[in-house]
């Protein structure tokens, strides 16, 4: 696993491409953390304050809110998160998943897409499996495969699909709704809901049970305004149609859903397998520096090489040189006798700098490596 760490100004401008799975997350960082599966399949390169990665592997992106994202194309899936910008995504091989963006334009999504909590315009022009799209202002997606669920939006909905769609508005003053489904469409209300509708179904029925209105048909078409009329909800299905404000849809996706995402620990497990190697409990000296003797037994030629860096960088730690968080006192055992390589205490405070990020991430990974050796 490769890592890279490099500054980055807030506002500046990310274009990714990646061939497997592509994970983009916001932080209040001024920096780019690129982490990808295999150092050989990453490319980066940088002009202007504009920079282009792409990857052959599975790579994971951590970087400012407020970058200007453009993903113009994934072979997987893809999951952008916490980001401050609107969002440009090209074509998406498999699932799209979106959580707390502020907005998004996306051209192509082979599989599903998830979509949870957005600020701003979510635009949607095809999607070959299912839609699922809870919290946001306005959204449109005018291909969807198969079945749409859509959940607390405020603004405008448009909606295309092929299957079913459920939509679910908390507001009375229902906002501007526009539905075709190849299949049913249930719209759940809340009561005293204001807005106008008009219904056209496939031949199957059309009930209403909403504003006051007590309505099952078999026509076609029906329309009536609820409340005090508003905005029109015009709702076109192959099969039947359903308007209630007595239940709600149910909705326990995203729990589920994103309890599940494989990201979480991707290329944040050096610090876990360093500790759970070392078993390093407390703020035990002695015990530290025994557990920290065995592993440096096989990671001696690494930490040498971090020693080195870290000499020409001004750092030279002593028998009590101090780091944050831990200090080598007078109780301490006497020093080992000179010997060729670092002593315990110099591996010691390297594997103490790798679990309090003192060091840098490529150095904490190639000791990981030696250590699994």
């Amino acid at each position: 696993m490769k890592q890279t760490i490099i500054p980055i100004k807030p506002d500046a401008r990310v274009f990714i491409k990646c061939s497997a799975d592509l994970s983009v997350e916001g932080t209040e960082e001024s920096t780019l953390v690129v982490i990808v599966d295999q150092g050989d399949s990453l490319r980066m390169r940088e002009e202007n304050g504009v920079y282009r990665i792409q990857s052959d592997t599975d790579c994971r992106l951590i970087l400012p809110g407020t970058a200007m994202v453009t993903v113009e194309k994934t072979g997987g899936d893809c999951q952008l998160r916490n980001l401050k910008s609107r969002v440009v995504i090209g074509k998406i091989g498999d699932d799209l998943k979106l959580d707390s963006v502020c907005g998004a334009s996306v051209e192509s999504i082979g599989g599903d897409c998830h979509i949870y909590a957005a600020v701003g315009a979510i635009e949607l022009a095809r999607i070959g499996g299912s839609l699922s799209a809870d919290g946001g202002e306005s959204i449109l997606a005018s291909g969807v495969g198969e079945d749409a669920r859509i959940y607390n939006f405020t603004g405008k909905v448009e909606v295309n699909a092929g299957d079913e769609v459920s939509i679910q508005i908390s507001q009375v003053n229902v906002p501007e709704i526009r539905v075709k489904a190849g299949s049913d469409i249930e719209l759940f209300l809340p009561e005293n809901a204001n807005c106008q509708l008009d219904l056209r179904s496939g031949g199957e029925s059309i009930k209403v049970h909403a504003g006051g209105q007590e309505v099952e048909l078999e026509g076609r078409e029906f329309s009536v305004p609820l409340g005090s009329g508003g905005a029109l909800v015009s709702l076109t299905a192959g099969d039947s149609i359903m308007v209630t404000d007595r239940e709600n849809a149910a909705n326990d996706e995203h729990d589920s859903f994103w309890d599940s995402d494989h990201w979480k620990d991707f290329g944040f497990d050096i610090g876990r397998q360093v500790r759970e190697s070392l078993k390093i409990a407390g703020d035990s000296v002695d015990m530290a520096i025994k557990q920290a003797g065995k592993a440096g037994k096989v990671a001696g030629r690494e930490v040498e090489r971090v020693f080195r860096d870290l000499e020409e960088n001004r750092f030279r730690p002593g028998p009590r040189s101090n780091v944050v968080g831990f200090s080598m006192g007078e109780n301490q055992p006497e020093a080992p006798a000179a010997k060729a390589g670092p002593s315990d205490e110099e591996r010691m405070l390297v594997l103490k700098m790798l679990q309090e990020k003192k060091i840098t991430v490529e150095e904490a990974e190639k000791l990981l490596n030696a250590l699994d050796r």
